[in-house]
Formats: C-alpha cells, sequence, structure tokens
C-alpha cells in the first residue's frame, strides 16, 4: 500500500488536462483517466508506481529521525448512529469529518475486542434524519450495536498523503504529458514538486512532528526540542523553485 490513494493522486493533477471527445463533439474529457478501462491513459500497475517512487523519496528524506516505512495511526473515532449487521456495505455516523475515497477505515467492537478493516467506496452522504452514511467497498462480516462499537479512521501521519500524493501526480504528469512537447519538467511538475519539499523542510526542521504509533519509530533528536535547532533540509522556500542551480 502506498502512503496515498489512487484519488488522492488524481485530485492532485491539473484540471486543465482535457481533451476533445470522438463520441460527443464539443464535450471535453479527462486526459488523465486512471484505470484498467481501454480509454483510460494510466493504468493502475503505472500509478502504483509512481506512488511507490514518490514513497521511496519520502522515505529516504525523513529516515534520519524516523523509522521507515511509516505506520498507519488512529486519525479518529466516530460513533455509530445505527447499528450494524452483517452483510451491510454501509454505515450510519453522526459524524463523518473528512473521510474521502480509498480511505482505510476500522469498524471495533470495544466490549469484544472483535474488528474488520474496510476501505471507504464513496464520499460520505447526508441522509434525510441528518446521519452520515458511510459505504464500503465489501461487506461487514460480523454485526456491530451502536453502543459498543466505533468506525476508527486509520491513516498514515499527515502530512505524508498529501506529500505522497503530490509527488506522484508530478512523475505521472512530466512522464506523459510535458515530456511529449518539452522534453523535460513541466511547471506545474516543479510545483507540486516545491509543494513536497517545502513540506519535508517542516519535518526535517522539526517544525512538523508526525504522529507515530511508538516513540521507538522516532529515531533522532530524542532528548531536546527539535524546534530548537536548525538542521539541513531541501532548498524549497517559499515562492522559489526547489530545482535551482546544484539541485
Amino acid at each position: 500500500m502506498s502512503y496515498s490513494t489512487k484519488q488522492e493522486v488524481i485530485e492532485a493533477l491539473a484540471n486543465a488536462l482535457s481533451q476533445g471527445s470522438p463520441d460527443q463533439i464539443g464535450v471535453l474529457v479527462d486526459v488523465t483517466t486512471v484505470g484498467k478501462l481501454v480509454s483510460d491513459t494510466v493504468s493502475d500497475d503505472q500509478l502504483y508506481q509512481y506512488q511507490r517512487w514518490a514513497d521511496e523519496n519520502i522515505d529516504a528524506a525523513i529516515s534520519s529521525i524516523y523509522s521507515v516505512p511509516l505506520k498507519r495511526v488512529n486519525r479518529g473515532s466516530y460513533d455509530l448512529a445505527m447499528d450494524v449487521t452483517a452483510g451491510d456495505t454501509m454505515a450510519l455516523l453522526s459524524d463523518a469529518t473528512r473521510f474521502t475515497i480509498g480511505d482505510v477505515v476500522l469498524i471495533r467492537n470495544d466490549e469484544t475486542g472483535e474488528f474488520q478493516q474496510l476501505t471507504v467506496s464513496g464520499t460520505p452522504v447526508t441522509t434525510y434524519v441528518g446521519m452520515i452514511e458511510l459505504d464500503f467497498t465489501t461487506p461487514i462480516v460480523l454485526s456491530y450495536d451502536m453502543l459498543t462499537s466505533k468506525i476508527e479512521r486509520i491513516r498514515y501521519p499527515e502530512p505524508i498523503p498529501k506529500m505522497s500524493a503530490r509527488l506522484a501526480a508530478a512523475y505521472l504528469y512530466d512522464k506523459h504529458f510535458a515530456a511529449q512537447v518539452q522534453g523535460n519538467q513541466s511547471d506545474y511538475g516543479k510545483y507540486l514538486r516545491e509543494l513536497v519539499y517545502q513540506d519535508l523542510n517542516g519535518i526535517l526542521a522539526g517544525t512538523v512532528k508526525l504522529m507515530i504509533p511508538d516513540a521507538g519509530m522516532y529515531v533522532g533528536r530524542r532528548y531536546y526540542n527539535p524546534a530548537l535547532d536548525d538542521v539541513i533540509g531541501t532548498r524549497a522556500k517559499p515562492g522559489d523553485a526547489w530545482y535551482k542551480a546544484g539541485a
């Protein structure tokens, strides 16, 4: 699994990438369609390769501070609004903040310890009674009581997923599109990289501290405030290109 989801990489791509439809005159369709259909320009396997390269670069940059690869952490627990029955492919919650397509969640019974890992299949929808419907890609195997069970959002620590998605999108964009006309990186690809390396600067400098499941994963600078020291970072600065001479 990558630090980012397929949907996050797609959302990081430039919205201007479109072309005319041969079937419908005057209708524009996305150029960067990802999936397994004949009309898709990028396969799932290709996308995963770009995600893997992005994750490896991120791991290499932060390995002096954190044990890598990183592990998922609980990014929030949410109460069930109704009981869940075995075979259901959705759950009703009173709140579903920040869930998105591709998110990994655990439905857990606090009394018995039983749990199941699920993947969110769609954007949360508010029902007519004010509850939030969360749909999953696979059925729920066991029944869960709303009084003793919760939905846990399991995710890699922020801002790692966002960084992985942007870097993978930059690789994809440069490889499949900009290289056809310019022979090198696109301006949009450079902009995405600049955002990624700005986030890396924050992590390396200690101003951004990743949420980790146990202290053993923090392998560098354990015993003092990391915000007190300047450390080597990337060349990226707000409004400045990350790829200056010598990069």
